[in-house]
């Protein structure tokens, strides 16, 4: 998906890990690294979701960079370097930041390359109970996080081969509108934006266009054009575009074909597309003006029944579907209420 490849992600281990404490009062308190590595697959599961389409890339003085250059080339040990950067994000993690739990992962793939992942992940009692329970309150933060899948808020993977990291970044914030970052992780990292809104933009319009194309034979009409149009439209206005929003795009564009082996068809096109164009796994908000002008839909009926609305809302808001006994029923959903609900007064010589 990202830094990984498929066969890489097949046999990728955790060999190292560590965790600390960040936020609270008390000073930053250095812990151990983990003799054993517990719940290997449920960790391996969870940053593997990590390993999306760098869009980020390091500065090129980033000390966090440096640090796990330094790991890697076995210039530090590794309890000793993980503790220096948990040390550094705990004290980037200051003023409004929640409390929780640092994570510093070293993952092997069977060759010469490691990848280093580091994870911060909320948990509301991370403090009180390491407070409390000493060394087994950091193994109840890990049963804890088995129970809450969600719970990571920052995260990234950084690849490392013959002791140079790779530039760019597989980076996950919750806390910012997809693929931003909040500030002060930024600032760990030392990272910024390699590609813009527009540009992820318009590869997203590439990749959409592509699909299509491979498949223009299950389009309504081989009409390439429309279908792109519709594609389009569907994803103009979302929050957050992802790749289960562009397979339904896809999906609709087709005419929302039942074919089992024409959906899986046009799945996997979706997936080597955004693969082909570095989408892969990424999350963002489509800027609207690189999607291009919005299409419209007209509709007229032979009683006389004309409609015009936004091409994005067809089989959204306004859904069509034939009737038994012939003929087309037209529904239209509004979340509001009507803008205009008034009479047009006959004109002269209609």
């Amino acid at each position: 998906m990202g830094l990984l490849t498929d066969e890489e992600r097949a046999q990728v281990t955790i060999s190292r890990m560590i965790l600390h404490i960040v936020g609270g009062e008390d000073d930053f308190l250095p812990q151990p690294e983990f003799e054993e590595i517990e719940h290997q697959d449920f960790f391996l599961a969870r940053l593997l979701d990590v390993d999306v389409a760098p869009v980020h890339q390091f500065a090129d003085a980033s000390t966090t960079k440096a640090a796990l250059e330094r790991l890697a080339r076995s210039e530090e040990n590794f309890e000793t370097a993980a503790q220096s950067l948990s040390r550094s994000f705990a004290n980037h993690h200051r003023g409004n930041s929640r409390d929780g739990a640092f994570f510093v992962f070293e993952m092997r793939m069977g060759g010469d390359d490691v990848v280093y992942a580091l994870a911060k992940y909320d948990y509301s009692q991370a403090i009180e109970r390491y407070d409390r329970e000493g060394r087994s309150g950091l193994r109840q933060i890990i049963q804890a996080f088995i129970a809450d899948r969600k719970a990571i808020q920052k995260s990234c993977l950084v690849r490392v081969k013959d002791g140079v990291a790779d530039s760019m970044v597989a980076a996950r914030d919750r806390m910012k509108q997809a693929p931003d970052l909040t500030e002060y992780f930024e600032r760990f990292l030392d990272v910024s934006r390699s590609r813009s809104d527009q540009e992820l933009t318009q590869g997203l319009k590439d990749a959409v266009l592509a699909v299509l194309k491979s498949c223009q034979d299950l389009l309504p009409d081989r009409d390439l054009a429309a279908a792109h149009a519709v594609a389009r439209d569907a994803l103009r206005n979302r929050e957050s575009v992802d790749n289960e929003a562009v397979q339904e795009a896809v999906f609709i564009a087709a005419g929302r074909p039942e074919d089992e082996a024409t959906k899986e068809r046009l799945d996997k096109a979706t997936f080597r597309s955004l693969k082909a164009k570095r989408l892969d796994g990424i999350a963002f908000r489509p800027d609207p003006a690189a999607m291009g002008k919005a299409s419209r839909k007209k509709i007229a009926t032979a009683e006389g029944v004309r409609l015009e609305y936004p091409g994005g809302l067809e089989n959204n808001g306004v859904a069509r579907s034939a009737e038994p006994g012939g003929g087309t029923r037209i529904t239209i959903i509004t979340k509001k209420e009507l803008v205009v609900d008034d009479v047009v007064p006959e004109r002269a010589g209609r």
